[in-house]
């Protein structure tokens, strides 16, 4: 951690500070509110000529496992950008491209409990993000076809080696199925009809609701990736929540077992054919059987009830640089010296521990 912070001024020399505030739910993929309706259309044909893959991996991963599979994407593609949100100062960064070992470094320290790492160039984009209470790390990773298909074993082994579950579906039908596209008019209004008049712009938002008319919907709670895409990776972990018998005996085009327990599905033969009727009946059937959309309702559900517990904490936990000279600061809120959620509390007792976790300071403070 020293080594760690004692380079944080020579990194900051090497990124441009962006003004923009980060939110926890915002949408990685949308740089900017509003698109012209032109760049809407040339995005639409570049997705369409490329894959998209989803892998979600545990929280605890080790981070040069994650540094290892940026270079294999760096093998094939050359970055242009780099940008990081960072949760703690509110602030988002670029970083000059030669400069990605230190913006990794820098972003992924293990105190960093929430991520959004992006690297961007002509022929893909790659997200890595993690909310603070998601139990995996999320890898979005869209690139051209033929790109994905000289990567494809090396991606493998990575989801074999490291996945929890992993999807590779066509980016624009995995856009279409989990964003919705709304039109703004030179009057201010909106409307999802693209042949409106008078359009002077695009918003992306994402689909929240009416997710049983989108048989490519992604659920993503707590960081896992559920739903139904042309081809899928499940690894031992997600046996807990999905049932392994009844996904290894699924009727599909290719059910496989590979290496370390893991599962490979193929819902349909051709990636492109996404829209025929056939193959989204089997992934709705897909969903129906593994009972996707039942386990991941509970698991939002289980999700918002954290949310909500964690917006009245009894106990809150910081880290930084404080007046007393700790790094890390842990809040006890009481009421009549019991302790107590923050909204009920009368007092707050108020620790600052160094870095061998000892106490420092100690003071209780009336609320």
């Amino acid at each position: 951690m020293d080594f760690i912070m004692g380079l944080f001024d020579f990194f900051k020399k090497n990124r441009k500070e962006e003004p923009a505030i980060i939110k926890e739910n915002d949408v990685a993929a949308v740089e900017s509110p509003l698109v012209e309706p032109e760049e809407e259309s040339k995005k639409e044909d570049k997705y369409a000529n490329q894959k998209s893959y989803f892998i979600s991996v545990k929280k605890s991963i080790d981070k040069q496992k994650l540094y290892e599979f940026i270079n294999i994407l760096l093998k094939y593609v050359t970055p242009k950008k780099i940008q990081a949100g960072q949760y703690k100062t509110g602030h988002g960064y670029r970083y000059f491209p030669k400069r990605l070992p230190e913006a990794f470094e820098e972003e992924f320290y293990e105190s960093n409990e929430r991520l959004r790492f992006r690297l961007e160039g002509d022929e893909f984009l790659l997200f890595i993000n993690k909310e603070r209470l998601d139990k995996n790390i999320s890898i979005d990773l869209s690139i051209r076809y033929d790109l994905a298909d000289k990567m494809f074993d090396e991606i493998e082994k990575f989801i074999i080696d490291e996945a929890v579950t992993a999807s590779e579906s066509n980016c624009k039908d995995d856009t279409d199925q989990n964003v919705r596209t709304v039109y703004i008019l030179e009057s201010g209004e909106e409307t999802e009809d693209p042949n409106q008049s008078g359009i002077r712009g695009v918003e992306i938002e994402p689909i929240k609701s009416d997710f049983q008319k989108y048989p490519g919907y992604r659920f993503k709670p707590f960081g896992y990736c559920l739903g139904a895409f042309y081809r899928m990776w499940f690894g031992k972990d997600i046996y807990e929540i999905l049932n392994k018998d009844t996904l290894r005996r699924f009727p599909c085009y290719e059910n496989i077992v590979l290496d370390n327990d893991v599962t490979r599905i193929t819902l349909y033969e051709n990636i492109s054919d996404y829209a025929k009727k056939e193959n989204r009946e089997k992934q709705m059937e897909f969903r129906k059987a593994l009972k996707i959309d039942e386990i991941a309702v509970k698991m939002k559900q289980a999700e918002d009830e954290e949310i909500k517990q964690n917006a009245d904490p009894e106990v809150n936990i910081q880290e930084g640089s404080f007046e007393h000279g700790g790094v890390r600061l842990i809040q006890t809120y009481l009421k009549d010296g019991e302790i107590a959620h923050r909204s009920d509390a009368d007092s707050v007792e108020e620790r600052e521990l160094d870095e061998n976790g000892n106490e420092v300071f100690s003071v209780i403070k009336d609320l």
